[in-house]
């Protein structure tokens, strides 16, 4: 009898003194969540599952606060307190063209990317020298001082694109390719929010031999 009456001592200390944590979640942007469980505590090392669910035309972006990660859904072990933003955003899908000055090689640029201020995808696509389309798997991110693209296609040299924002119309930069420097300044397109080609510049087939510009 005394050994079952310390056994019910020793598991009701262990009840009161399992710590107790509280998960807060702040949103930016539009759109809202969902915590299994849902409760208002959760005991110390239970695991809690929030699913990031954007508005029509936004997209879920990142989580901020006691974890920073891209995640969705997170997994969150109760550790202690936890405080979450979760970000949203809306997709940024901008548009670059124009004629390759010297050449008049017309391309076109497709971007895609959450914010402004973040990594992107796209292609460029543009006329090929013998007939058909050139169409080059696009890279890279697009910041408010920097703007840096990786375009790629198979059997051709990669093309490094590295430029500056000078003002909110004007990039100075160039590409390189096979380890030469081409300099390229680029001139917004109408009402792109990425601009056209200025200088000089033609993709390389790997075959083929160079030539000086």
């Amino acid at each position: 009898m005394k050994r079952l009456v310390v056994s019910l001592l020793f598991l009701l200390l262990l009840i009161c003194c399992t710590e107790e944590y509280k998960l807060s979640v702040e949103v930016t942007g539009n759109g809202k969540y969902e915590v299994a469980p849902q409760k208002s505590n959760y005991e110390e090392g239970e695991t809690v599952t929030i699913t990031a669910v954007p508005d029509s035309g936004w997209l879920f972006y990142k989580w901020l606060g006691s974890v920073s990660t891209n995640y969705n859904p997170l997994f969150l072990t109760m550790d202690g307190d936890k405080y979450m933003e979760l970000v949203f955003s809306v997709p940024f899908e901008p548009s670059m063209s124009g004629d390759w000055d010297g050449i008049q090689l017309p391309f076109t640029f497709h971007i895609q990317q959450a914010l402004f201020d973040s990594s992107l995808i796209g292609t460029l696509v543009g006329p090929s020298p013998n007939g058909g389309n050139l169409e080059f798997s696009v890279t890279g991110y697009n910041r408010v001082s920097v703007i840096v693209l990786n375009c790629i296609k198979p059997g051709y040299y990669d093309i490094l694109y590295t430029g500056w924002w000078v003002n909110n119309t004007w990039i100075d930069g160039g590409f390189t390719e096979a380890g030469i420097y081409y300099n390229c300044d680029l001139q917004r397109a109408g009402d792109s929010p990425l601009p056209e080609l200025r200088q000089p510049f033609i993709p390389k087939e790997i075959t083929e031999q160079k030539r000086d510009i």
